[in-house]
């Protein structure tokens, strides 16, 4: 926490703010170790302060790690108030906030309370992501340990599956066996797409689609693990595969593949997504061009994001996807995912659920 601190401090010095306000749950657990939800934390060189109502005080007295718990609302002072109380008491002239996740109301009530004391809000972005960016040892052990939850709980599943069961009795399958197996939840919602529905690269899972023979099945899921996430994409054919299943998924594996070797320290994040997009396009096949993959750590869509018009160099540290798919309507839908340390040298795959066609 102390190092992730220093990295915060000093990115703040660099944007002019002596203070910053913290409201996204996944950065407050990063910085100071909180689960709990609706609460509100002010980090500074000056110390940190989480404001809690009643419901959460006592989580944030036993989890936080360096922060004062400031109560707020009944029977206290509402948060505005208790908040610009303690701003001024330690002297900040000029606050950030989390622009792109705090709601307007909220920014202008505290905002309002904040100029009383003369004191500047600034909307800064992606401060916290950045630095999440790259994981310490710790984390990376623990996106590990969903990996192989997950990878476990994929090869559970597919023993259940049989002709005629619903895209969502096997997506309810999945994350049950996810939590069998070890996992404290789930990712997040997954996602379990038969046939021509798997075009669609995200859809919800249909009670009323049923698993027919020819059937493309792709299954995008991922375990928690103490926080932190896993996110795998496998495709598989239901009974025998035709041949021009075969020759998509084998490009969509050759795509997967080579974007994946390319991954390093100091790589970029378009060359690789544009290497992928061009493999599949020259056999034929439509590309998704969305983006070649995310970051995954405290949450599963995080920095550094891979898309074709954005530079993004690569650090050793980075977790990340390569996730390169083909879809077409009506016909179906291929998508081969990995969860991928990068490192000096090139790239640990953490995800290790075989990728060959499988015909189930």
């Amino acid at each position: 926490m102390n190092d992730r601190m220093g990295r915060m401090t000093a990115s703040m010095e660099a944007s002019g703010i002596d203070a910053m306000i913290v409201t996204k749950q996944a950065n407050q657990r990063y910085l100071e170790g909180f689960t709990g939800n609706d609460c509100y934390l002010i980090v500074s060189k000056r110390g940190n302060f989480l404001f809690a109502d009643s419901r959460y005080t006592e989580m944030a007295h036993r989890e936080c790690q360096n922060a004062e718990i400031v109560p707020h609302r009944h029977p206290h002072p509402p948060l505005e108030t208790v908040m610009a109380k303690v701003a001024s008491e330690q002297g900040f002239r000029r606050m950030g906030f989390e622009g792109g996740h705090m709601t307007f109301d909220l920014h202008a009530a505290i905002a309002e309370k904040l100029s009383r004391e003369n004191i500047e809000t600034v909307s800064v972005s992606s401060m916290i992501e950045k630095i999440r960016a790259h994981k310490d040892p710790g984390e990376i052990g623990k996106i590990a340990a969903a990996c192989r939850i997950a990878d476990i709980a994929l090869k559970e599943t597919l023993k259940t599956i049989k002709s005629g069961v619903s895209e969502l009795d096997l997506k309810i399958e999945l994350e049950y066996k996810l939590k069998t197996c070890g996992a404290d939840d789930a990712g997040f919602d997954a996602m379990v797409l038969f046939g021509g529905r798997s075009s669609q690269p995200h859809a919800n899972s249909s009670r009323e689609t049923k698993l027919a023979s020819g059937d493309f099945i792709l299954i995008d899921y991922g375990a928690m693990s103490d926080g932190y996430r896993s996110d795998t994409t496998r495709t598989f054919v239901f009974g025998r595969a035709s041949d021009g299943q075969k020759r998509a998924y084998a490009t969509v594996l050759a795509a997967q593949r080579e974007s994946a070797a390319m991954l390093k320290a100091g790589a970029n994040g378009r060359e690789i997504n544009d290497r992928a997009l061009r493999i599949i396009r020259d056999a034929g096949f439509p590309a998704f061009d969305y983006g070649i993959g995310h970051g995954v750590g405290l949450e599963i869509h995080e920095e550094p994001f891979m898309r074709q018009n954005t530079d993004v160099i690569l650090e050793a540290g980075n977790v990340l996807t390569i996730e390169p798919g083909t879809y077409s309507p009506g016909w179906g839908g291929i998508r081969i995912e990995d969860t991928i340390l990068v490192t000096e040298n090139g790239a640990e795959i953490l995800t290790s659920f075989p990728k060959e066609l499988t015909e189930i």
